[in-house]
């Protein structure tokens, strides 16, 4: 008689319940199917391994593997690439197998950071530790651990109090770490028992020679500034040094002297004072630098910046607050911007001039006494959503000490004259109450490039006034009003018999936008501004100069038939058909509820890390 296997399993166990105890039984059951569940793994990895990617060598199932570490290394939960150990049992050997896999260490659950150390063996290690939050004893224990491996330790970012970062760096006789090629330490400012004054770092830490170092970020963190750390450096940031622990303008030369590969300088509240006797003259060239970004006192960035020479390429971000004694002058500031690669640089013959070409202008008043400037030097860049992608190539934020004679139109004629724009096409001013036109005229009446002018707030009343100004005879040979380089510039190929340049100030303009004016108020009646506004259009056109697009913008005592007036003298007004007047409590007049629609203030060049609690598995490992 014919039985199944299955039968035939159930027979043996039937014999085998009538010939021994109920425990034995169950006993060779449980081993049977144990057999059973193990041959059924067999013969599961026999086929996975049929499977295409189980027959990649394990090097390439690695670098996968490192693939998914690098994505996941950001997210909520960094371990989740563990998953991938769980796949098959061939995946988790290559995986287990592979040190460095294993070297991102992640504190957030100790028990896990000190298997992942013993993963890793020998391979390099990466230590980012945030303890600036809560610091349980385990965690605490768990990067002190780490740190015991310091010569295996490639990168080192740790944030935390002065007081723990002391424990951690000085728990040991002397903290060395000679592969190490990226560094951070931070200190934060204000902790629940008051403000942090900062740590100052021990001579004999990281006192040896350090060769591949080539990062280093600082946050309230004192050094010497004849420190091994600050030599060979390709990127630097320090912040918010002790005043005790500033340098000298000599120590900063002689430490920018050592790293001549330098790309990006970034340097906060740690500059040191002008010299106020004889000292140094030496002028330091930083050849490779992508980004100088340095915010202090004006005199403390005047000293810098007459010091350094850098490429005209370098993107430039200084915030400078002016003292009682340097008011509303920046022109030391700006000679970083009109001359960057300083006056001691001597260019080759025959070589075009080395100047930063400054194509989109932005100027904001965003306070009383606050201007911020940006420039791109990208010519595509006139459009709000690129611009929002791409970091200015100069970011100025100014603030004045205030008297009677700063005022914000002069500042911002002073800030913009010194800015390379003789090919400037597209400019944003914003909220600069107060210019006259005859500023308007100086500064930008006679570029040639400028196509598109966007202007908000009041201010616009006197540039329709300067649109509507005819440029006299002698100036169209003057060098003194003519922009540098433009004297003289003609199409090649061409002869005209009349100057190249057109009869009306502004001469390549074509589109002007008009935002949040308002059209009626007690000095200027509505009358006034749209009869001038009127009169410009039709004056430039008659001058063959005429304004191809008018946009209108969120503007007070403006009606649907204003516009159509408008709309006789230009071809494309755009207008967002809002009626509307001032409320009571409108906005400020330097436009703060505006402001974000100018001034894009969301670059983070100084990589500050989000705090984040991370939610891992239960099951790890």
């Amino acid at each position: 008689m014919f039985t199944t296997p299955y039968e035939s399993l159930f027979s043996v166990d039937i014999v085998t319940l009538n010939n021994a105890s109920s425990d034995n039984a169950r006993r060779l059951i449980d081993q049977d199917l144990q057999r059973l569940e193990d041959s059924i793994r067999a013969l599961r990895s026999r086929r996975n391994m049929l499977a295409p990617i189980s027959q990649l060598p394990p090097e390439t199932l690695s670098k996968i593997f490192s693939c998914c570490i690098a994505d996941c290394a950001e997210s909520i939960n960094p371990l989740e690439w563990i998953r991938v150990t769980h796949v098959s049992r061939h995946w988790r050997a290559v995986a287990l197998d592979c040190p460095n896999l294993w070297g991102n260490l992640v504190f957030s659950r100790p028990r896990w950071s000190e298997e992942m150390l013993k993963r890793s063996k020998m391979a390099s290690l990466i230590v980012k530790a945030d303890l600036s939050c809560i610091v349980t004893p385990r965690i605490f224990e768990a990067v002190r651990l780490a740190l015991l491996h310091a010569p295996r330790i490639h990168d080192l970012q740790l944030r935390a109090g002065s007081t723990t970062i002391k424990r951690l760096l000085t728990s040991e006789p002397s903290f060395q770490a000679p592969m190490i090629r990226s560094l951070s330490l931070s200190v934060d400012g204000d902790t629940r028992f008051g403000a942090d004054e900062g740590f100052t770092l021990p001579n004999i830490v990281l006192a040896e020679e350090m060769p591949y170092l080539t990062r280093v970020e600082l946050h309230r963190i004192n050094i010497d500034w004849d420190s091994q750390l600050l030599k060979g450096l390709t990127h630097l940031t320090i912040h918010h040094v002790a005043a005790s622990a500033r340098p000298t303008t000599d120590q900063l030369i002689d430490a920018l002297e050592r790293m001549p590969a330098l790309e990006i300088f970034d340097i906060r509240g740690a500059l040191p004072q002008p010299p106020g006797g004889s000292s140094s003259d030496r002028i330091i060239d930083l050849p490779q630098l992508v980004l100088l970004s340095v915010s202090s006192t004006v005199p403390e960035c005047a000293n810098l910046v007459s010091r350094i020479t850098i490429p005209t390429s370098a993107c430039i971000h200084l915030s400078c607050s002016g003292t009682e004694t340097t008011g509303g002058d920046f022109s030391g500031v700006m000679k970083v911007i009109s001359n960057p690669r300083g006056t001691a640089y001597r260019q080759e013959k025959d070589s075009p001039p080395e100047k930063k070409i400054i194509r989109v202008l932005h100027v904001q008043h965003e306070a009383p006494i606050s201007l911020v400037v940006q420039g791109w030097t990208n010519a595509i860049a006139t459009h709000e959503a690129v611009l929002r992608i791409n970091a200015p190539d100069i970011l100025l934020h100014f603030s004045w000490y205030h008297s009677a004679q700063t005022t914000v139109d002069n500042i911002t004629a002073s800030v913009c004259e010194a800015i390379p724009i003789a090919r400037l096409r597209s400019l944003r001013m914003a909220y600069v109450n107060g210019i006259s036109p005859k500023m308007w005229i100086n500064t930008f009446g006679l570029l040639p490039k400028l196509h598109n002018v966007h202007i908000a707030g009041q201010s616009a009343h006197a540039l329709v006034l300067a649109l509507r100004e005819v440029v006299p005879i002698e100036a169209l040979t003057s060098p003194s009003v003519t922009p540098e380089g433009m004297l003289g510039v003609r199409r090649p190929g061409l002869c005209r018999r009349r100057s190249a340049v057109p009869s009306v100030y502004f001469p390549q303009l074509r589109s002007l936008t008009m935002k949040d004016v308002t059209f009626e108020d007690d000095d200027t009646p509505a009358t006034t501004i749209l009869s001038d506004l009127q009169s410009c259009l039709i004056e430039r056109s008659e001058r063959k100069a005429g304004i191809q697009e008018l946009r209108l913008r969120e503007c007070s005592y403006l009606y649907k038939e204003n516009v159509d007036t408008l709309k006789v003298f230009v071809p494309t007004v755009d207008w967002d058909e809002i009626e509307q007047s001032p409320s009571e409590d409108g906005e400020s007049e330097y436009g703060y509820d505006e402001m974000e629609d100018y001034m894009f203030e969301d670059y983070d060049a100084y990589g500050e890390e989000p705090d984040s609690d991370l939610d891992f598995f239960n099951s790890i490992f």
